[in-house]
């Protein structure tokens, strides 16, 4: 997702590092529900459309994940 905002940038809005960050960005790490809403709300986004694909969204809303 291109934002233009620095990791570092994201990392001070939500109260992180931006090791941590980048090992969401690039390694897949998930972050717990708390920095994820942090991050989401850093970005002005809803955490779904960050951390969920479609896939996950359509099971959850039909109760099979």
């Amino acid at each position: 997702m291109q934002t233009g905002m620095s990791v570092s940038e994201l990392a001070r809005r939500s109260g992180t590092t931006r090791q941590t960050i980048t090992n969401i960005e690039l390694h897949g790490q998930e972050p717990g529900v708390k920095l994820a809403l942090l991050i989401a709300q850093a970005l002005n986004k809803d955490a779904k459309d960050i951390f969920f694909d479609d896939f996950v969204i359509q099971g959850l809303q039909k109760g099979v994940v």
